[in-house]
């Protein structure tokens, strides 16, 4: 009788895994087998005291006790077996040969007269041969052709389980090395679709030709959503392809995004900023500062902006300052692939909190590609080229420039922007296996408010930026470091806001003093202009340098990344400047003049390191990653950031596990807002006879200084799983992301002398003469300073389900949903004068704690893709599922619980007492706090794209088609869900389309 133990490659190394394949293996064979006959079953065999022996002392063992047994095997059969532990009492002996035959894949017969046979199996053998193959360096030499077997020069070909790759030469031929065949070949080029090829099926490894297919619409399959990946760079990834940008027309990085679980698409307006916002209920501006923006590898920075109106309370006006970057200035005129990274992200990525964004750029030979597109308010051109320099490498080159204004009826709201980009890809020394990438980018915007003619009162905006960005990037070997990577980039941004403001509520006493002190002044018209001048220069580096080492032990590999990075932040920009003789700010705090220039420059220096140990099996395989980061931030934070993921795959069925630790610096702007003017007016007359009008004031400087605050921190965890049988492609995934420490503004309260004046002369024709009365009394005023006092903790869940092309058809179905929780606890106060008072004797300040909030979004996206190769036509028809989206107050009270006198006392409240009447001018108003919820809506977008034999594109959307405006109570007032309906077209032409083939 014949005995089959299925067998699994054991691990020489001693360890954790080589326990559990252990006991894996055991309870398999003693599920699936039994020893024949009866009475060998029931055999008992006495062990005398727990002891961990050979596998043959355990044969010597059997035959002592059990004297009618024989075993038959070679000589040092058993001599790399792992020892067996035994355990004192009784055992079945075929239990016990079970337990110690586990280790090994062995034939064993057992004859009529109790003799056991054992032996290696053949196969065993065979396999060994083959892990020995394996663990060989092995060399692929191949050749990239298209369809009419021309030879495809530059294409990308990449091991990313190894983060290797080269890219092939004229002649389209390619070569590499590689520790053993299990892994996968992923060829990629501009025009093309990627294809990817499973080396181990390679029948000859010296002559691999792999044809790559145009990225048109008359193949079978093609991709226009966002598609769930693995990737290196982080958990939780989505790529969005060149055909799914295509197909919603995207104008800006911020369309590209609505292809996410959770967002939605939305009519493109230009004339307002656009941030990220990923994995929450609610925006904000520390969700969107701490999400990197990655082009090409290079990360725009936004540290050093400090295009701020007001610096106390970072308002910005039109330039994002404080928050994420704007999103109109990514232009995709030659993007190939967006990347967005919502999970853990890579150790590699820092300064980061809330997740990256990469943007890869289309790099390679292409015709010709004119391209606009247009909608009722947004006007778009572009054009790109690839050229092939020969030995000189490729060359891109892109053009792009943009339009928009607020409405089709008037022209106040406006937006412009050009972009120019160019990209060298050249192979420096081929004998050294070195490739070298040379980028440019200009980048001029121009965002504000026109004053159209008819207007009375001119409220007029010109926000200009103009970006030059350079990035020197490449890779090359190593006998030492194995793969280097380089990356460095600056950039320099000349930024200039200017506002100008038509005041029709005068006059007011001038103050423009710019230092602390009390001072006579005369009155402002009764209109006049106010301007305000802010000309900023962002500059950074970044310059980062990763070495990566490969190692492949038995069926582990294991990939090794280290590296170095280091980034500089300054601001040379001549700084704010308050013009026109006006600068009061009617008792609020304000800001006038600063210069930047002397604003110290922010410095972070990095290192971190990354391994990531793949198993490789028939039908499992299973991969671990482990990542540690750290920051030097400022010259003064010292910050650990580990990060580390896990992914096992049986068959159809992979489970994902994640947690990381990520940090994001505080903003310039943030650490060094500048100072914050508080005027005040001790005395005024305003006679009739201009010479006799005069004013005494006193200006207040608050210097603040925020050595206080620390940088942004975020802890992310997930869980999921995902589910691929043949006939649908499943992803869920449960995640926990809490922000914490995040920059906000509170307010704080200062008191400060108020002396009085009386006159002591009038003469006529003059202004009065005024002396001080001796009476000083303190007047109370709020100012907002900066703390980390922004907490915000996002429960999620998302999902993508793809079922299976219908083939008869050529019809798919896709669907997005996510479900977003977020408590947004601001753990500052407010204070807020008090109402139904007049004059600072009798004003009070009330103190109140903020409520938390809690946000809720439950929303889907179930997509139609009806696609017909035949006629290269495209059609995407969505039903956006709108379930629950409300806001709702958490332990908010109208009432405060303290207050400030008039003179700066301050007073708390008694819990029982803060309802009282004495209290009511404190009370804030009742719709202060209101739940914010809509009934659930949808709405359904359409997307059709043609495509001719020639390559030409043209296509059409319309957002919210057909347009449903349902209605709702809100507040007493009816408000309207979906907005009106949106149409769009593009056309895309290639030129010269055959010659570049």
């Amino acid at each position: 009788m014949k005995f089959k133990l299925i067998g699994a490659t054991w691990l020489w190394t001693k360890g954790v895994l080589n326990c559990i394949m252990r006991i894996f293996i055991f309870l398999f064979c003693a599920t699936l087998f039994s020893f024949g006959p009866v009475r060998s079953q029931n055999a008992e065999i006495k062990i005398a005291e727990d002891q961990i022996v050979t596998v043959d002392t355990v044969f010597k063992m059997i035959k002592e006790q059990a004297s009618d047994f024989m075993f038959i095997y070679p000589k040092n059969l058993f001599a790399s077996y792992p020892k067996v532990h035994l355990q004192k009492g009784s055992i079945k002996l075929d239990k016990l040969l079970h337990l110690a035959l586990s280790g090994g894949n062995v034939d064993i017969t057992l004859t009529d007269d109790n003799i056991i046979i054992i032996k290696e199996k053949v196969e065993v053998k065979k396999e060994k041969a083959v892990r020995k193959r394996k663990n060989e360096a092995i060399a692929i030499r191949g050749r990239v052709i298209d369809a009419d077997q021309n030879p495809l020069s530059y294409v990308n070909v990449i091991v990313r389980d190894l983060n290797i790759g080269t890219f092939t030469n004229m002649d389209g031929e390619f070569s590499l090395e590689l520790p053993h065949t299990n892994f996968e070949l992923e060829l990629s080029l501009i025009g093309f679709k990627t294809e990817k090829v499973d080396i181990s099926t390679l029948p000859d490894l010296s002559n691999v030709v792999i044809t790559l297919k145009e990225d048109l619409l008359n193949l079978d399959e093609i991709v226009v959503t966002a598609k769930k990946t693995v990737s290196r760079e982080g958990t939780s990834t989505y790529k969005i392809g060149s055909q799914a940008i295509k197909q919603v027309q995207a104008m800006n990085l911020s369309d590209v995004l609505s292809l996410l679980p959770g967002n939605k698409i939305e009519a493109t307006d230009l004339t307002s900023t656009k941030q990220a916002n990923l994995r929450s209920a609610t925006a904000s501006k520390v969700n969107a500062f701490g999400t990197a923006i990655i082009l090409d590898g290079a990360a725009i920075s936004t540290d050093a902006n400090m295009q701020a109106q007001n610096s106390g309370s970072l308002y910005g006006g039109k330039s994002v300052v404080a928050g994420g970057v704007d999103l109109r200035s990514v232009s995709l005129a030659n993007v190939e692939s967006v990347e967005v990274i919502s999970g853990v992200a890579s150790p590699k990525y820092g300064n980061i909190s809330s997740g990256g964004i990469l943007v890869k750029s289309k790099v390679g030979k292409s015709p010709y590609l004119v391209s606009a597109n247009v909608s009722s308010t947004n006007y778009q051109a572009s054009l790109a080229k690839g050229y092939e320099l020969n030995k000189y490498g490729i060359l891109n080159s892109d053009f792009s420039y943009a339009y928009s204004s607020g409405s089709p009826t008037e022209r106040k709201l406006f937006y412009q922007s050009f972009n120019l980009g160019l990209r060298w890809k050249l192979p420096v020394f081929e004998n050294l296996d070195w490739n070298h990438f040379t980028s440019i980018r200009i980048n001029h915007s121009d965002d504000g408010n026109r004053h159209e003619p008819e207007e009375v009162y001119k409220n007029e905006a010109d926000v200009k930026s103009t970006s030059y960005q350079a990035t020197l990037s490449g890779n090359f070997k190593s006998s030492l470091l194995g793969k280097v990577d380089y990356n460095l980039n600056g950039s320099i941004v000349n930024q200039h806001s200017y506002y100008d403001t038509f005041v029709t509520n005068g006059p007011f006493p001038i103050i423009e003093s710019l230092e602390s002190g009390t001072y006579t002044t005369t009155f402002s018209p009764s209109t006049f202009n106010q301007t305000r001048d802010i000309k900023g220069r962002p500059v950074n580096l970044n310059a980062r340098l990763d070495a990566t080492q490969n190692l492949s032990l038995q069926n582990l590999d294991f990939n090794f990344e280290t590296g170095l990075q280091y980034t500089f932040d300054d601001n040379t920009g001549s700084g704010r400047v308050a013009t026109g003789n006006i600068a009061h700010t009617q008792d609020v705090v304000g800001s006038r003049s600063a210069s930047f220039e002397k604003i110290p420059a922010s410095k972070t220096f990095s290192a971190y390191h990354q391994t990531i140990i793949k198993r490789k099996a028939e039908n499992s395989n299973q991969q671990l990653n482990l990542g540690l980061r750290y920051d030097n931030m400022l010259e003064r934070y010292n910050l650990v950031s580990p990060r580390m993921s896990f992914s096992t795959k049986h068959n159809t069925i992979t489970g994902r596990a994640a947690w990381g630790v990520s940090y994001k610096a505080p903003a310039m702007i943030q650490l060094y807002p500048g100072r914050s003017y508080i005027d005040y007016i001790n005395y005024q007359y305003y006679a009739e006879n201009p010479d006799e009008r005069l004013a005494v004031v006193t200006t207040y400087i608050y210097q603040p200084t925020n050595e206080h605050l620390k940088p942004n921190y975020s802890d992310v965890k997930e869980i999921g799983f995902d589910w691929s049988p043949s006939f649908m492609n499943l992803n869920v995934t449960y995640f926990k992301k809490d922000l914490r420490r995040g920059i906000n503004v509170t307010d704080e309260l200062l008191l400060l002398p108020k002396a009085l004046y009386e006159v002591v002369d009038a003469p006529a024709g003059q202004q009065p003469t005024v002396e001080p009365t001796g009476e000083v009394y303190n007047i109370p005023r709020t100012i907002s300073v900066m703390k980390n006092n922004y907490y915000e903790s996002t429960d999620g869940i998302e999902v993508t389900l793809n079922p299976e092309r219908i083939k008869a058809t050529n019809t798919e179905f896709n669907f997005r949903y996510s479900y977003l929780k977020s408590l947004v606890t601001d753990k500052g106060y407010n204070i807020n004068k008090s109402a139904y008072v007049v004059g600072d004797n009798s004003v009070r300040y009330g103190v109140y704690e903020n409520a938390m909030i809690e946000a809720v979004r439950s929303f889907g996206t179930l997509t139609l893709i009806q696609h017909i190769p035949s006629l290269r036509f495209v059609l995407t028809l969505s039903a956006e599922l709108n379930f629950k989206e409300n806001s709702k107050y958490i332990g908010a009270s109208l009432y405060p619980f303290a207050y400030y006198d008039a003179d700066g006392n301050y007073i708390e409240i008694p819990k029982e007492n803060r309802a009282d009447p004495e209290f009511a001018d404190l009370k804030k108003d009742d719709n202060t706090y209101t739940t914010v919820g809509t009934p659930f809506y949808s709405n359904f977008n359409l997307q059709i794209r043609k495509e001719t034999k020639q390559g030409h594109s043209f296509s059409f959307f319309a957002i919210n088609a057909p347009w449903y405006n349902p209605t709702y109570d809100y507040l007493g007032n009816r408000a309207t869900l979906n907005s009106k309906l949106s149409v769009g077209f593009n056309a895309t032409i290639l030129i010269h389309n055959k010659s570049n083939k």
